[in-house]
C-alpha cells in the first residue's frame, strides 16, 4: 500500500462540477492499493499515518501526530501512485490492484481510519475528481507498507 499525505489549509473534491466533500485544516491522504496488499497492510498504513509526527505541536514543527489533533482528514483513492516511471516514456500500473480488489481494501482503509479518528471525509472511488487544495508548508510525506 502506498500513501502520499499533504498538510493542507483546506481541500475540496468536486465530482460532476459539484462539491462532493471538503475539509479545513488537516491532511489530504492519497492512497493506492497494490496487488499484494492485505488487511494487515491497511492496519499498518492507518497506524503509520495516525501516529507519524507530521503536525506542528507545542515544541515546533513535526512534533505532533494526527491522532492527537483536531484536524480533518480527506482520503482519496489514487491508483497512479503505483505508476512505474523509470522505464520509457509511458507509466506502467501493473503493481496497482485491480479495481474490484482495490475498492474493497480502500473501503477497509476508510473504515479503519474513521474508527480511529473522528474528522474524516473521502473522495468517490473510481470517479473522475477535481481536487482543489491549499498545501500548508508545503509539507508532503510518502508512505509504503
Amino acid at each position: 500500500m502506498l500513501a502520499t499525505v499533504q498538510r493542507v489549509s483546506q481541500a475540496e473534491i468536486f465530482v460532476d462540477e459539484k462539491i462532493f466533500s471538503s475539509i479545513g485544516p488537516g491532511c489530504l491522504v492519497f492512497v493506492c492499493v497494490e496487488q499484494d496488499d492485505t488487511s494487515q497492510s491497511i492496519i499498518d498504513m492507518v497506524s503509520k499515518i495516525l501516529n507519524f509526527r507530521m503536525l506542528d505541536g507545542p515544541k515546533g514543527i513535526t512534533t505532533s501526530a494526527l491522532k492527537d489533533s483536531s484536524e480533518e482528514v480527506l482520503i482519496v483513492s489514487q491508483f497512479t501512485l503505483a505508476a512505474i516511471t523509470n522505464k520509457g516514456n509511458k507509466p506502467s500500473f501493473h503493481r496497482a490492484a485491480n479495481p474490484d480488489d482495490a475498492k474493497l481494501l480502500y473501503d477497509e482503509f476508510v473504515c479503519g481510519f474513521k474508527n480511529s479518528f473522528s474528522n474524516v471525509q473521502e473522495g468517490k472511488f473510481g470517479a473522475f475528481m477535481e481536487i482543489s487544495l491549499i498545501n500548508r508548508g508545503p509539507v508532503t510525506f510518502n508512505f509504503k507498507t
